[in-house]
Parts: C-alpha cells; structure tokens; sequence
C-alpha cells in the first residue's frame, strides 16, 4: 500500500479510487455538466451548433470514457470516428480536484489503447494556449503539434497528431 502512504488528504484517497468505464446513459447528464464547466472554465459556452455531441454522446463518439469518483462523473475523454482509420480525441476534461493526480493519463492511455487494438493509424485533436498541462500531457505521448486552423468562440485553437 505505499501509494496510499503519500495521501495527505482525504480527496487524494476518493482520486486514487477512480474507475474509469465506458459511458453509459446515467452518466449524460454528469458529462454533459463536466463539459460545459470546463468550458466555462476555459472561456467558452456550450453551444449546440459546434457541440452537437452534448445531444447524444453515445451516438456522436467512437468510444467515450468517463472517470468516477463514487457515482461523479470527475473526467473524461472520446474518440469521434473522422474515417480512414483516423479519430479525433475529444472531451479530455477532467475535474480541478483531479488535475495533477494521474487522471489524465490513465484517461489517455486508455483512449490510445483502445485505437491501437482498434487499427487506428492516426490520432487528431485541438486544444488551447491555456491549456498548457493538457498539451504537456499530449507532447508527453508523442502528439506533435500540427499546422492549422479551429478558432472557437474567437478564440484560436492549437492542433496536434499523434502517428501510431
């Protein structure tokens, strides 16, 4: 149990304890309410126009994980299918009180393995200047940034790949 021996509060223990399954119907409504937080956070809104996903996850996304602390819905991460063995990784948002603990990784490892056993050639996404530990994580994993544009809300927004 040395992991355990480094918690030096109580909502360390609830981050060490976080499955990670597959979304499912019950969890909508904690994806859809992690999200638009997170964008909000971030400086954008949830708009049904450019985030058509938040109707029916399930339907939209390839594959869609969601971290779980009890019944919360805490992170989160998604594969939308762009054909020709490419996807797009969406959603990887992950609760503050999670941030730094290794959430972040267990997401993205899962979303890679999944596209590896799944014959995933190439892995897209964007992200923004402000989040620079989500683009650390990224870089951490071989995604390399990638000339572009996908401005949302005013904002630019920066794309990188991963080749597998």
């Amino acid at each position: 149990m040395a992991a355990a021996e480094n918690v030096e509060i109580p909502a360390d223990l609830d981050v060490l304890q976080l499955t990670i399954v597959p979304l499912r119907p019950e969890h909508t409504e904690g994806f859809r309410s992690l999200v638009a937080d997170t964008l909000a956070e971030f400086g954008f809104t949830a708009d049904p126009d450019i985030d058509p996903d938040l109707a029916d996850p399930n339907a939209y996304y390839a594959a869609l994980w969601i971290a779980l602390s009890g019944s919360d819905v805490v992170g989160s991460i998604a594969l939308r299918d762009l054909g020709d063995q490419v996807i797009e990784l969406k959603r990887m948002y992950l609760r503050p009180v999670c941030r730094g603990r290794g959430t972040g990784h267990r997401l993205l490892l899962t979303a890679l393995d999944w596209s590896r056993a799944n014959g995933i050639r190439t892995i897209k996404l964007d992200t923004t200047e402000r989040m620079a530990t989500a683009r650390h994580l990224y870089e951490q994993y071989g995604f390399v940034r990638v000339t572009g544009d996908a401005p949302r809300q005013g904002q630019n927004r920066l794309l990188y790949e991963l080749r597998l």
